[in-house]
């Protein structure tokens, strides 16, 4: 309340509402901004003034006492209560002089009785008005929380409409009680039809949701399946609580269409597994061609200490290898066409962290970062390069179950124009690192198979980067080099990026 204005605490309420004050005439509200204390109280003593020079010039033969509560009910609309006593007996004492003769003991009762009036009725007049202050306050209150309630209530349908996700409110036996438009067209129904109806066979998962006994509310997520109006089968995320409404349970569910993403994803799995078997085949291509190779060699030898050109079986091996070398000859390379590849390596490094640090933390390890805020994005395929950290990582964490101290270090330097990514761990290192990255699968000290570095070597190669294996007194370190995007060299790897590696 302030200057007889009710504020709303919501500063778009609308607009604020006038309270009335206490000066009121026959009903008529007079605005304490516009009858100013200044007014009033000068307005009730020139009364009070005008009734005594009244009774004092005529000698009236009857007291006009009952008059002297108009200033005193005037001064009540502006003076406190102790100041609207103090008027009280100043009206008192001003009539007393114009009373019939009387004793001393007469007089001031008289003077009691009518002071005791003019404070009632002042004292009357200010809890009335009081009392009409607050009810009227309540009701603007009550106005505004239910104007704020009706808009917040316009917003969240309008949210919920607007909604791309399906939201739906179903009863205890799978009836929808309360559906948007999102919702209608994620199972294939017309505007307004789904009220009522039961979605137990569109929607299995709520079904047996709220089939469960439970007297405390349930909140979780769910992945499943659904089924539209037209038996089209299709997968969902959803996001769904059961809770009760008095003696009845309900469920209250965000339901997300998720055919597009799991799409996405199949045909991103299926272009990595080529990848991967592209890595694979280049890699048993190349050990034909090697084993040809020395093949021919022998053939060679042969055919030079014992000439056996018109020999038809030995002129039938070797265009055999001949065939088996033009048969495997197979390259990894880039297919024609394809765009260069470019990865987040923060956004990398952030997803290797969330994977790794669990098992770490397993085996009372530790994982040390040194990673700059902000770093380029490189020239590689995220899922690749990931793979390649992943791979290094896990031998590592093999490497150093049965050491004291359990320990990875992953930093990050610069050299040219390239990210490198080092990975050092606090194992016993590496015995022979002359076969690490041969093709033959050889059993490391960590109890890896060898394969996979052979893998993520081709694979840094096939991004235009290298996969190194740094000699080290105390533990294995292994260096990532990747490229950095060449088109983001001008715009993105500022020279305060630059600064964070060195």
């Amino acid at each position: 309340m302030r200057g007889g204005i009710f504020e709303s605490a919501n500063p778009n309420a609308g607009h604020n509402l006038r309270m009335p004050t206490r000066l009121s005439v026959l009903g008529v509200r007079f605005p304490e901004e516009k009858v100013a204390r200044r007014f009033i109280l000068p307005t009730a003593l020139g009364i009070v003034a005008g009734l005594t020079a009244l009774e004092y010039s005529f000698r009236l033969d009857y007291s006009l006492g009952v008059l002297y509560t108009i200033p005193v009910l005037l001064a009540s609309t502006v003076l406190a209560r102790s100041r609207i006593i103090a008027l009280s007996l100043f009206c008192a004492a001003a009539r007393a002089p114009f009373t019939p003769s009387a004793s001393d003991l007469e007089t001031f009762l008289k003077f009691l009785m009518a002071a005791l009036a003019y404070s009632a009725s002042g004292l009357l007049v200010v809890e009335m008005s009081n009392n009409r202050r607050r009810l009227v306050e309540s009701y603007a209150r009550l106005k505004v929380e239910q104007t704020m309630r009706h808009r917040a209530e316009e917003q969240l349908r309008t949210l919920a409409d607007s909604s791309p996700a399906a939201i739906l409110t179903l009863s205890a036996q799978s009836e929808v009680l309360a559906a948007n438009r999102a919702a209608h067209d994620l199972l294939g129904f017309p505007a307004g039809a789904l009220l009522g109806q039961r979605v137990d066979a569109y929607l299995p998962t709520f079904a047996d949701a709220l089939k469960v006994a439970s007297e405390r509310p349930v909140r979780t997520s769910v992945s499943g399946w659904a089924k539209r109006r037209d038996d089209q089968i299709f997968p969902i995320q959803a996001w769904f609580s059961v809770y009760r409404d008095g003696d009845r349970r309900c469920l209250a569910a965000i339901v997300v269409d998720m055919s597009e993403d799991v799409r996405d994803r199949e045909r991103e799995n299926f272009r990595h597994l080529l990848d991967y078997n592209k890595l694979l085949a280049g890699a048993v291509s190349h050990e034909i061609r090697n084993l040809c190779s020395a093949i021919s060699v022998v053939c060679s030898n042969l055919n030079a200490r014992t000439p056996l050109g018109a020999d038809a079986d030995f002129d039938a091996l070797v265009r055999l290898v001949d065939g088996l070398v033009q048969l495997a000859s197979f390259e990894l390379r880039h297919t024609a066409g394809q765009h260069d590849p470019r990865a987040d390596l923060k956004s990398v490094l952030d997803h290797l962290r969330l994977v790794i640090e669990p098992d770490w933390e397993e085996i009372d390890g530790a994982v040390i970062w040194h990673v700059p805020d902000t770093l380029p994005p490189v020239s590689a395929d995220a899922h690749g390069l990931l793979q390649i950290f992943l791979n290094l990582c896990q031998n590592s964490l093999r490497a150093v179950e049965t050491m004291p101290e359990r320990r990875l270090t992953v930093s990050i330097t610069s050299a040219s124009d390239d990210v490198v990514i080092v990975f050092k761990d606090s194992g016993p290192g590496v015995m022979h690192p002359e076969r690490l990255f041969h093709f033959q699968p050889v059993p490391s000290e960590g109890g890896g198979s060898g394969l996979g570095l052979y893998i993520s070597r081709e694979l840094a190669r096939s991004f235009g980067g290298e996969l190194e294996h740094v000699a080290s007194a105390n533990g294995a370190e292994f260096r990532v080099v990747i490229p950095v995007a060449v088109a983001s060299l001008a715009a993105d790897f500022r020279p305060e990026t630059q600064s964070a590696f060195q």
